[in-house]
């Protein structure tokens, strides 16, 4: 073997060998950046409405917008906080829905954009948040940004509105909670 075969030889050893390191310190480095944190596990309205008919549970709707950074900052920090994820899936079927979208969905015998959902709910802005209760009624309409403190006091009053009887029992949500306060 001549002298350029040896150092080829070391070079192709040396390279795979880093190759080698290199695959087996990803997993390590995945680790030391740490978990990913849990999040509310979104379905989509059509999705939630069906399983809230079975599950008797409200749907909460995150209705939202490709450009709204409100909504980013909510998906990155209030619907991260393990308290809000726990109160959303103890109570509700959780929702995503892009307020902007032309994506057609059925509800019930219904065939609607989420767009005209939207609208039709009297969403003006985003974030918005729409709280149906098992039947497909609107309990809430929420407008606007909630960090994770806000959003624990409103999930805790929606949850004790709801188990007081809701609607059918309370009447309007904001006129119950005026009352409380």
């Amino acid at each position: 073997m001549n002298r350029s075969q040896v150092w080829g030889t070391r070079f192709l050893s040396m390279a795979l060998a880093l190759l080698v390191v290199a695959g087996l310190a990803s997993p390590v480095f995945a680790q030391q950046q740490g978990p990913v944190s849990a999040s509310v596990k979104w379905s989509t309205l059509e999705q939630a409405t069906k399983a809230s008919k079975t599950s008797k549970k409200g749907v909460f709707v995150m209705v939202y917008a490709d450009w709204c950074g409100y909504c980013h900052k909510m998906d990155a920090t209030t619907f991260r906080d393990p308290n809000v994820i726990a109160r959303i899936h103890a109570g509700f079927v959780p929702a995503k829905l892009n307020g902007e979208s032309s994506t057609s969905m059925t509800l019930g015998k219904r065939t609607l954009t989420e767009n005209q959902w939207a609208q039709e709910q009297g969403v003006q802005g985003f974030p918005a948040l729409v709280v149906l209760d098992h039947k497909s009624r609107v309990i809430v309409q929420y407008p606007g940004f909630l960090s994770a403190p806000q959003a624990r006091q409103f999930l805790g009053d929606l949850a004790e509105y709801i188990r007081l009887g809701g609607i059918d029992k309370l009447g309007n949500f904001l006129d119950w909670a005026e009352a409380r306060s």
